[in-house]
């Protein structure tokens, strides 16, 4: 006969297997949307360009300024990233009422909000949905079980969470990573089949749906993968880096002592942001009014900050900007974003972080070029490092964000010089005063009654 913990094991693999397929399914819905408003945005503003337009855009901004303040007013849940949620429920500090509600009302809210073009992000998003999932199912197949419910209910939770993260980046392994490193912050056997299945069939799923393509894909008629960018200068970068080891280690540092910095000062300015919203007393319509209004003339003259940024991404790695403009897209895009998160809306931060990060290492090695430090060929590089360290400075997740940057861009080359980017930036931000964002996010709401 087999033992309890045999046959748990069993269902864990089995039920995480359903859950990461109904993941999968969500998350990839999801991206659909998303991609094709970053596709249509810019086409429909760019015919912004009389009085009339303008009132009309301003008329269906409010309109969806109302929508979303009904839906956070509906459920609670709807409102942020979904990720400090997660934390809460995990950490028993607080519970998931109703997922199903959950997942209806924040997908549509999301493509709303994210649709109509606030700089936010969609995979905290995925981790509440795929938690959704987990615990949805887990209430179904043990409504009458509530000790199964209360054990394996968390471990389908964690999975669902996992497999919403691999999905929407198509990262099955950062998936799995994220739910030991951030969600649950300890290891099991039980946790890491059910994550890996989850994760697994999520990512397989997203794969049907939209190929084996990353996430940061350029939007044209000949999609341009970050891999293919990275092939060609690899081995010369690589005999590069052991010709003069300490002269770029000391590059590394310093492109992680930037992201170190400017993390720790984002984290502030993000917790600054909700409370200035909260103090201002401003609630309801008028909240979400301000960032959504405020991306009509943006997305009239600087469309890229728009959205999650992740076309913004796909540009830098094929076009050559001036650094005076990836200047004004980095004010840009870090202070819309602050405008957008101090609302609350449905919306993450993984890809606005990702996008500020590959924006800092892309002045970097536009700096370093002109001192002679590297050649061009360098700048895909320092743009992934960037991306990797102010992950790390920022969600407080070094190991998730090297994992994810390894999995996107398929060069498992330059592992060390990742760990070093980030494991730098990671102790920069703490010594600056910097804290994981979602564990911030998670006791500030602990603290605060969400605005209505």
């Amino acid at each position: 006969m087999f033992s309890a913990r045999k046959l748990l094991r069993v269902r864990l693999f089995l039920e995480g297997a359903v859950v990461g397929i109904f993941t999968g399914v969500i998350v990839a819905a999801l991206r659909f949307l998303l991609d094709e408003a970053d596709i249509y945005r810019p086409i429909i503003f760019a015919h912004v360009n009389s009085l009339g337009k303008v009132l009309l855009a301003v008329g269906v901004m409010i309109l969806l300024a109302a929508v979303l303040a009904k839906a956070v007013r509906f459920d609670s849940q709807v409102a942020g990233s979904g990720v400090p949620q997660v934390k809460g429920i995990l950490q028993r500090r607080a519970q998931m009422i109703k997922p199903f509600r959950l997942l209806v009302v924040k997908f549509f809210a999301t493509v709303m909000a994210i649709g109509a073009g606030m700089s936010l992000g969609r995979a905290g998003i995925s981790v509440q949905f795929g938690a959704a999932v987990g615990n949805l199912f887990s209430k179904i197949i043990y409504a009458d079980n509530r000790h199964h419910e209360a054990v394996e209910g968390h471990f389908l939770l964690t999975a669902g969470a996992g497999a919403g993260l691999a999905a929407i980046f198509n990262a099955p392994l950062a998936g799995v990573i994220f739910c030991i490193e951030d969600l649950r912050k300890k290891f099991s056997q039980e946790i890491l089949i059910a994550a890996v299945t989850a994760a697994v069939m999520a990512s397989f799923i997203v794969k049907i749906v939209f190929g084996v393509r990353p996430v940061f894909e350029t939007i044209t008629a000949t999609p341009l993968h970050v891999p293919s960018v990275m092939t060609a200068p690899t081995l010369d970068m690589i005999a590069a880096i052991s010709a003069a080891p300490l002269k770029f280690t000391a590059l590394f540092i310093l492109l992680g002592i930037i992201c170190g910095i400017i993390g720790a000062s984002l984290f502030k300015a993000l917790i600054i942001a909700l409370d200035t919203y909260d103090s201002l007393k401003l609630f309801g319509v008028r909240r979400f009014a301000i960032p959504l209004l405020l991306a009509i003339p943006i997305g009239m003259y600087l469309p890229q900050i728009l959205g999650c940024g992740n076309v913004l991404v796909d540009e830098m790695l094929i076009t050559r900007h001036a650094v005076s403009l990836l200047m004004i897209l980095l004010a840009g895009k870090v202070l819309y974003t602050l405008i957008c998160f101090g609302t609350n809306a449905p919306g993450g931060l993984f890809l606005p972080v990702l996008v500020i990060g590959a924006l800092i290492g892309n002045i970097f090695a536009r700096v370093g070029n002109g001192l002679h430090l590297f050649t061009a060929d360098w700048t895909t590089l320092f743009i992934i490092f960037g991306m990797a360290a102010l992950f790390a400075a920022v969600v407080k997740a070094p190991i998730t964000g090297s994992v994810l940057i390894l999995e996107l861009t398929g060069q498992f080359e330059h592992l060390v010089g990742l760990i070093v980017v980030s494991g730098v930036a990671f102790l920069v931000s703490d010594l600056c005063g910097g804290e994981s964002i979602f564990s911030a996010l998670l006791e500030r709401s602990q603290q605060k009654i969400p605005p209505r």
